[in-house]
């Protein structure tokens, strides 16, 4: 399947859960978990999600982590914070933030993994909890093609849409465009 051998993910909630359940039963490598609530990590040990005990725990054994956060407060603290992400990460790693934030956070959090020699994609999702569930998401990616092209696979565990936008923060424009068309067809109906 790839050159990592482990995956982490950060921000096991309504869909992250899910997808993180997806992931882990998919993919051919060791999945790690952490959220501050380590119930919902607790519930996913049925498909050999092995807790961590922290943010450093996932990124000291994984060469991708995902992050599945409530919004862009979030992904800046996670990221950012004493005892985040940015603290841990070495170069090679991948940062792939499936939450639905703004393009500003997206490119502000690309430009600070850069520094560290990580590559980082935005990749909002689409189709809610029942695709979260049964692993249908429409996935919108921000990337250069080459982390697309590394990081595609681990997200066809997830979705069967999966379409690179444009550079980092492309998938959050695509995905509030998608909203917008989806409110405005609601509106008409």
């Amino acid at each position: 399947m790839a050159d990592y051998t482990e995956i982490g993910f950060i921000g096991t909630g309504v869909m992250g859960g899910r997808m993180c359940r997806n992931l882990a039963k998919k993919i051919r490598v060791p999945v790690i978990a952490f959220d501050m609530d380590m119930d919902k990590v607790a519930a996913l040990s049925d498909v050999s999600v092995e807790a961590a005990p922290s943010i450093e725990a996932v990124v000291n054994r994984a060469e991708i982590i995902l992050m599945c956060l409530p919004g862009e407060p979030q992904v800046r603290a996670v990221c950012t914070q004493e005892d985040g992400i940015l603290e841990f990460v070495r170069p090679g790693q991948t940062i792939i933030d499936m939450t639905t934030a703004t393009t500003d956070v997206e490119r502000e959090m690309e430009k600070l993994f850069a520094k560290k020699f990580v590559d980082y994609a935005d990749a909002p999702v689409a189709r809610g909890v029942s695709a979260a569930e049964d692993g249908t998401l429409s996935i919108m990616v921000g990337a250069t093609t080459e982390v697309f092209d590394r990081i595609k696979p681990v997200l066809e565990t997830m979705g069967t849409d999966i379409t690179l936008c444009g550079d980092v923060g492309t998938g959050q424009v695509v995905k509030l465009m998608n909203n917008m068309i989806m409110v405005m067809n609601v509106s008409a109906l």
